[in-house]
């Protein structure tokens, strides 16, 4: 027998890593991964152009230049990881949706 709900709620929670009881977590989670991903990006644009224009552009040379290009690496792989979770949980949805689509008929 086909269980929609379970294999949508053992989706949700053991792949997403999200509570299956509460119907919008998906979106939630979506929605708020999409915001962190623009801040990191903005706040890298926001280091680079407030980075003195005399320094060399992203230099592992010792001193503050060093601080500053771990912090811009630091930054730029956070968001390569929320990415990743931000494709994850679209692919949970498109699956829910298809799913949930199979089960109505």
């Amino acid at each position: 027998m086909w269980r929609t709900q379970a294999i949508v709620s053992m989706l949700l929670e053991e792949v997403g890593g999200l509570p299956a009881d509460d119907d919008g977590a998906l979106s939630r989670a979506l929605r708020r991964g999409a915001w962190i991903v623009a801040i990191d990006w903005l706040a890298v644009i926001v280091l680079v152009l407030l980075q003195d224009g005399d320094a060399a552009q992203l230099k592992l040379s010792g001193g503050e230049q060093a601080v500053f290009t771990v912090g811009i690496l630091a930054v730029a792989a956070h968001s390569g990881f929320r990415l990743g979770q931000l494709q994850k949980l679209k692919s949970l949805q498109r699956l829910r949706a298809e799913l949930e689509e199979r089960g109505a008929e």
